[in-house]
Formats: C-alpha cells, structure tokens, sequence
C-alpha cells in the first residue's frame, strides 16, 4: 500500500477517534443539526487549507492567512458602510485585496528571496495594522457595524440546514486535488518541495510557482472572508485572528508535511473536519475558555508528534528498502 494512502487512513482513524470519544462523552453530538454546524465551521479552514496545502507541499508556510481574511472584511465592510455599493462590487473588491495581498506575499518569497515564514509573519502584522487603521470609527472609538447587505448575508445562508460554505468547501476541494493530481502545475508544486534544487536543474521555474501558490492561497482567503461576513454579519478588528494555525493544523493533520513534496487536498479535508469536530466537541464540555485553548493545543501537539514519529519511521523503511536493492544489485 503506498505511503500516502497508509497517511489517509491514519488521518481517517485520528478523526473517528475523535468523534466516537466526544459521541460518548457528550449530548447530542451525532444530532443532524451539529453535523451541519461542524461542515459550516470546517468551511472556511477547508477552503483556505487548499491554498495552504499548495503551500506547505512546495515546503513553505504561511502565517498570513488570517489576516489577509480579517484584512479584506475590514475593506469592505468600511466601503459598505461609507457608500453602500452593489453586493458585487464588495465580491469583486474581497477577492481583488486579498489576491493582491497573496501575490505581493508570494513575490517577498520569491523575488526578495525572503523566507516564507518571514515574509508572512511580517505580512500578518502589517494587515492587522492597516484593519485597526481602516476600522469604522464613531466619536473616535472603534465600532462594530452589523452588516446589512442581503447579497452579502446570502453567503452565510443554508439550505435545509446544509450552508452554502460546506458546499463551496467541497467543489474548491475537488478543484484543488485536479490541481495537484491532473495538472502540470500540480507536478510541479510536488517537485519544488521534494528537491528545490533538482526541480530548478529539471528546468521548472520555482520562484513562478511559489508566486502562483501564495496568489491561489491569497484568493481562497478572499472567498473565507465573505464566507465569514455572511455567517458573522458584522466585522470586528479580531476577525480572522488565530485562523492561520487552524487551518495549517488541519492541513497538518490531513498528512503534509513540512518538509515538502507530500500530502493532498483529501488529507487536508479530513484535518478540517478533524479541527471542526474538536472545536464543537470541546464547546460542549462547558469548559472556561482557557482550558479549551489547552485542551485543543494539547490534542493538536499530540497529533503533530505522532505525524512527525511517523515520518521518520517511513522514512527509516525507504532507506532500508534502498539499501537492500543497492546490496541484491552488488550481488548480482
């Protein structure tokens, strides 16, 4: 069985796990109705996470998500509040930012050769600044407006009390495992985060690619932020705080590794759903707020570790296998 499908069903066992601790631990966790909040929630993570997953597997990092969702519904909630323009302008107005904000991440890795983790981290700080700047401000004090806008409200809308996310989730997801699986661009992605320097010596243009990972990425958070307008209707200054490491948890849990060239957007559908069960489940224990974020931290370390000791361990049985072919070939 190749690696990648054993690394599935692990992923698939960590998330039944999970699920069959919180069914008999808590009330009314296999209700329809949690169901469908656990999709909604695993969502936003899920479509942000295929553009990470492109990420991770050109063994880079992006620490900037969150604020390039929070960055992009401070935009246009303040556009929405000052001149009440069309809900398609707003859409278009989301998308454009937050792709512009990828694309000038991706040209800080790859044109300045700054480290990925740099480059996003001051990315986020920046963001988070301009949001408290642009913040709607009455009588000199930060305010929360609710938005109004029907079109915009639609996004967090469900049918039969599946939300339109869970479906959007599911069709970027598709798209994005063609992306890596079907296309060229998908077997380049692989092979910069395999070996940088064979993918360049094979004639691919790295730096095209990195540019073109973090664009997609940019543009995915576009999408989670009108996601989370529509479900939140309003925006605060802490909106999208935090979510750069849920969804690199879930992308982690679904099997990439961080040193590059392995995992896939199947994975990184079940870490989302994995990080979605264990928000939900932890919620329903009543616990104070900080006990939830260790309670979540520990679970989140655990499963790290175990994929890190994993890896090693694979790793350990190709260099086995491979000295075992280079012994029969000297025999031979």
């Amino acid at each position: 069985m190749r690696q990648e499908s054993i690394r599935r069903i692990i992923s698939i066992g960590l998330l039944l796990t999970l699920v069959i601790v919180f069914s008999v631990t808590t009330d009314n966790f296999f209700q329809l109705s949690n169901i469908q909040i656990i999709l909604r929630d695993a969502g936003v993570y899920g479509i942000i996470g295929v553009g990470v997953t492109f990420v991770i597997i050109t063994a880079g990092i992006d620490l900037s998500t969150g604020a390039v969702l929070g960055f992009s519904a401070m935009i246009c909630a303040r556009v929405l509040y000052l001149y009440q323009l069309p809900a398609g302008v707003i859409i278009v107005l989301a998308l454009f930012l937050s792709t512009l904000c990828g694309f000038i991440t991706g040209q800080l890795v790859s044109r300045l050769r700054l480290p990925d983790f740099i480059a996003t981290l001051a990315m986020q700080f920046i963001l988070q600044a301009f949001m408290l700047v642009f913040a709607i401000r009455e009588d000199g004090v930060i305010s929360n407006k609710v938005i109004t806008n029907r079109t915009i409200l639609l996004f967090g809308a469900s049918i039969d009390g599946f939300y339109f996310v869970t479906f959007a989730f599911l069709i970027i997801a598709v798209i994005g495992q063609l992306i890596l699986k079907r296309t060229k661009l998908g077997t380049y992605i692989y092979a910069t985060g395999s070996n940088l320097k064979s993918a360049q010596l094979s004639g691919i243009n790295t730096g095209r690619i990195k540019r073109i990972v973090f664009t997609i990425t940019g543009f995915l958070c576009g999408i989670g932020s009108l996601f989370t307008m529509g479900r939140i209707g309003s925006v605060s200054t802490d909106i999208g705080v935090g979510t750069e490491f849920e969804v690199i948890s879930a992308v982690v849990v679904g099997g990439c590794a961080f040193s590059g060239g392995r995992g896939d957007v199947i994975g990184t559908v079940i870490g989302a759903i994995f990080m979605a069960v264990l928000k939900n489940g932890i919620l329903k224990y009543n616990l104070p707020t900080a006990a939830q974020v260790i309670v979540k931290g520990i679970v989140i370390i655990f499963v790290v570790m175990f994929d890190s000791i994993y890896n090693r361990y694979m790793e350990k049985r190709v260099l086995e296998k491979a000295r075992q072919m280079d012994a029969e070939g000297g025999e031979a």
